[in-house]
């Protein structure tokens, strides 16, 4: 598998990166929810719950019309929800921002220690999926480091994106693209050696993971209906054609898998009733299908009621229906 993906080749990374958020999309997530600078964190809690937890990731995270945390917070009667994610941060971004923004900061620090529980609530890395196992490596980093300084981790892994328009998956590019999403998935589903989840970033490190790389809970998106698994089908003449030139040209024995594979691509996007102003964000029910999710492994200490979790809406607020 590591073999047939490959290391990207420079057209290929600017293909990726950034991650194609339109200028309104960041501004509009950025109007909408700012992540507080160090400077404003003191008093972030608001509540005496036992269970508090710190979000962290990037504009999935940081969704302004009712995310995963806020819905989480609000089926678990135990847990409070802080939100530190930051629009545009891949791996190497997410752990200066564990650093800088939650274990560097003294007072957050504080008000979490006041709690029984202490969690980090992690969904990211699909900002630098171009290079899959760079953030595999700095994921590593980050939950370790994050363990080290007292937050146990809770992460929810990529969520199925791309779409037909997307250059990043125009024909044979799918099926990389799709497939170093997966490769970052494995990792943080605790699915893949070192070996296998680092590539040569992983030259130094041994054959087992060690304490604190993987989270200490993780839970699969692509196993909650948000990808669009009756998509139509790629046709498969194309395909065959232009096999000669695709990066997997090398495994003839093995093309009638390989166009199968990418004739399937259009299945592993997002939804459409699950999508908010692009492909790659989910919407507020996408973000509710993933709170119930995680509810559904989260300790019994959370209080959590995944029913309520799964009948509440959003309207200004994460809230109960009348």
């Amino acid at each position: 598998m590591q073999r047939a993906m490959g290391q990207p080749n420079r057209s290929h990374r600017r293909a990726l990166t950034p991650l194609g958020l339109t200028l309104t999309a960041i501004l509009t997530l950025g109007a909408m929810t700012v992540a507080p600078t160090s400077s404003a964190v003191a008093g972030a809690f608001k509540t005496h719950r036992p269970v508090r937890a710190v979000v962290l990731g990037g504009s999935i995270s940081m969704y302004y019309k009712g995310n995963y945390g806020e819905f989480l917070q609000h089926g678990c009667k135990n847990l409070e929800v802080i939100n530190r994610a930051k629009v545009g941060a891949g791996g190497p971004a997410l752990v200066k921002r564990l650093e800088q923004e939650i274990l560097g900061n003294k007072a957050l620090m504080g008000e979490l220690g006041a709690a029984k529980e202490r969690w980090m609530l992690f969904q990211g890395g699909l900002n630098s999926v171009w290079s899959p196992w760079l953030t595999n490596a700095t994921l590593a980093n980050l939950f370790a480091k994050a363990n080290a300084g007292g937050l146990q981790t809770f992460a929810l892994s990529l969520t199925p994106w791309g779409d037909e328009r997307d250059g990043r998956f125009a024909g044979w590019k799918g099926v990389w693209t799709h497939r170093a999403t997966q490769k970052v998935n494995k990792f943080l589903l605790g699915r893949a050696t070192p070996d296998a989840a680092l590539g040569r970033y992983g030259k130094d490190h041994g054959h087992e993971w060690m304490k604190g790389e993987l989270p200490n809970i993780a839970v699969d998106l692509w196993e909650i209906g948000l990808q669009d698994s009756k998509a139509t089908l790629r046709p498969t003449e194309p395909l065959s054609q232009t096999f000669a030139r695709s990066r997997y040209k090398k495994e003839v024995e093995k093309k009638d898998a390989w166009v199968a594979e990418a004739r399937a691509v259009p299945r592993h996007y997002l939804a459409k009733q699950y999508r908010d102003f692009d492909h790659i964000h989910p919407n507020s029910d996408g973000h509710r299908l993933m709170a119930v999710a995680a509810c559904k492994k989260a300790p019994a200490s959370w209080g959590c009621d995944c029913g309520r979790i799964e009948r509440a809406i959003f309207k200004g607020s994460v809230m109960d229906p009348k």
